[in-house]
Parts: structure tokens; sequence; C-alpha cells
């Protein structure tokens, strides 16, 4: 009976323990995916972003080309408007001169008249000599009103001139006006395009400044710990083999593993989490467990997720006054044999065989997916 009551606890404590992965497992997946979401977002932000750039560089280079063909085709009126105006200069000196000469020709006319009385007086004219005189009158009658027809016709030629040179003017004001348009146009634009390269700028400073973040917390790490812990001096990340923390195939952390984890895995959490210049930085504390290829990868998956989750549970037990801390930061995941650890092209199986912890920045995942966007711009 007391074996029956035995073997039920234990079939009960396993069933919750089963639960409990499970649980674990579905908050693992909707985690990930809430990562996943969020990353496809922001990769259609910087999209639409990038889209958005080049489309505002075709239009300033349409509007820059549009001026360029205006501002010709205002050349070409002016000087046609200069020929004209010459023109027009040309046939106002030829209408004064014909002017001129009419009025020296009345003039004659008049002094002829004056001839013709005082000889008309004086003598008795023949037929004949009247009829020329008359002729002569007619001829000159006939070369004024010729004169006069020319004067008439120079006259309204030149209003004609006046009347095209003050719609070419009109005209030249229009085109003025509709390139002063352009010209404020394009200022909006140059203004718009220079805002967003001022804000790309800012942006590239922001980056700059988040991704100095990690170095300075990883130089801070190696400080405090010194020389009692071996850092990855980029990532700040430390490992620890899977053959010193567990026997083969096993998810069991060995008796002497746990002191070594308790001494050094505590320096590292306690340098990332109490230190508060530090802590103010961290987003999330990984725990990753690592296999190598020997097995199927769901097989190997599972162990080392269940690895993981073993260094964890440890922690939670080691240090339960660093619980509150260790649930807002700490994760564990397994990766089962996808980062091999390959020394000469090949794999290392005892080094694949490991278990990472490291750490990640807040906005790290967004930085990264702005410089992936910055260098593509650049190339």
């Amino acid at each position: 009976m007391q074996n029956d009551t035995q073997n039920s606890s234990e079939q009960n404590f396993w069933i919750s323990y089963a639960d409990l992965m499970a649980g674990l497992l579905f908050v693992f997946i909707l985690v990930v995916g809430a990562i996943v979401v969020k990353t496809m977002l922001i990769k259609s932000d910087l999209s639409a972003l990038r889209s958005d750039l080049e489309k505002e560089k075709a239009a300033l280079s349409i509007s820059e080309k549009e001026l360029f063909e205006k501002k010709r085709t205002l050349q070409k009126i002016k000087q046609k408007l200069q020929k004209t105006m010459e023109e027009n200069l040309h046939l106002s000196m030829q209408i004064s001169r014909l002017q001129s000469e009419v009025d020296d020709l009345q003039g004659e006319i008049l002094l002829l008249k004056n001839d013709i009385s005082i000889k008309s007086a004086k003598m008795s004219l023949t037929q004949k000599e009247l009829d020329s005189v008359k002729k002569l009158l007619l001829a000159s009658n006939e070369e004024l009103q010729e004169c006069n027809e020319t004067k008439n016709r120079l006259s309204k030629k030149n209003e004609s001139l006046l009347a095209t040179l003050d719609e070419k003017e009109q005209s030249i004001h229009l085109k003025e006006s509709e390139i002063a348009q352009l010209q404020k146009a394009l200022l909006l634009k140059k203004r718009e395009y220079q805002k967003v390269v001022e804000d790309l700028n800012i942006t590239k400073l922001k980056i700059k400044h988040l991704t100095g973040i990690k170095i300075g917390v990883v130089k801070a790490l190696k400080e405090r710990l010194q020389d009692s812990i071996q850092i990855d001096p980029k990532s700040g990340s430390i490992r620890f083999s899977s053959n010193i923390l567990f026997n083969q195939g096993s998810a069991k952390l060995k008796p002497e593993a746990k002191k070594e984890l308790k001494k050094l895995l505590g320096k590292y959490i306690a340098a990332l989490l109490e230190d508060q210049k530090v802590r103010k930085y961290i987003d999330t504390i990984i725990i990753e467990g690592h296999t190598n290829s020997d097995g199927s990868y769901l097989y190997n998956l599972n162990l080392s997720q269940q690895r993981a989750l073993a260094v964890m549970e440890f922690l939670y037990k080691e240090f339960p006054k660093k619980r509150a801390l260790l649930r807002h930061y700490l994760t564990a995941s397994g990766r089962s044999f996808s980062q091999p650890v390959m020394k000469n092209g090949k794999e290392d199986k005892d080094a694949s065989r490991r278990i990472e912890i490291k750490f990640r920045i807040k906005n790290e995942e967004a930085v990264k997916e702005l410089m992936n966007y910055i260098n593509k711009e650049k190339k």
C-alpha cells in the first residue's frame, strides 16, 4: 500500500512537472512570436521610410530639371524681346525720317505755291504752262498722299509691335511668376529633404550612443569581475561546458557543478543587476542551452531547453532574495545544435555542448535593424 501511495505521488509529480514544462514552452513561444512581429513591423517602417526618401529624391530631380528648362525658355524670350525692341527703335527712326521728309516736301510745296502766286500776279501764264503747273501740283499731292499712307502704315505697324511687346512682357511676368513659384516649391522640397537628412544624422548619433552602451556594460563587467570569470570581449557573455555541468544525455546538474555555478554565475548576475548604473541598460539576461549534432534536432532542442531551465531553477533556489529581479530579467532558451562551435571548418562537438549566459541591452534589436538599413543606404 505504501508503495502504491509512493508511486501515485511520483506520478502526480511528473504530471505536474510536465504541465509546468508545457506552460513554460507556451510562454516561450508567445515571447518569440511577439519578438518576430515587432521585428517585422520595424522592418516595414524602415522600408516605407526608405521608399519615401527615394520618391523625394526623384521629385527634387524632376523639379530641378523643369526649372532649368523654364530658365532656358525665359532666356530665349528675353532675347526675342530685345530683338523686337531693336526693330521697333529702327522703325521709329524711319518714321521720324519720313516725317521730316514729308515736312520738307510740304515746305517746298508751300514755297512753290507762293512762287506760282507771285508769278501769276506778275505775268499771265499760258494754258500749257498752267497745265504743267497742275501736273506738278498733282504729282506733289500724290507723293504727299503716298507719304501719309506710308506714315499710317508704319504707325499701325508700330502699334502692332507695341501690342506684341506688351503681350510678351505680360507673358514674361507670368513666366517669372511661375519660376518664382517653382523656386519656392523647390526650396520647400530642399528644406524637407534637409530635415530628413538631419533626422537621419540624429538617428545615427543615437545608434552610435546605443552601440557604445553595450561596450560600456562589458567594460563595467570586466572591471568588477576582474579575472575571476572569462568574459567574451565583444558580447560580454560567459560559457560553461556541458561536460562539466551535465552527464551525457542528462539535464540534471552534477553536484560538483553547482558550487562552480553558484560562485561564478552568481558574481556575473550580481554584476549586471546589483549596479544600478549597469542595470538600467539591461533588457534581458538569457540562459542558452546548446548541444552538438549527435541525435535529432528535436531531441537536442528538448535537451538543451531542459538544461537551460535546470540552470535557471538552480539560480532561483540559490538566490531567493533576488527572485524578483530574476523574474524580471532572466529567461531560458534551448538552441539544440543551431549554433555549433566550428574549428578548422569542422564542428567541435565537445565545445558545442555548452551553456551560455548572455545579456541584451534595451533597444538592441532596433539598433541592429537600423544599422543594417544605414549600411544598405551607404552601399
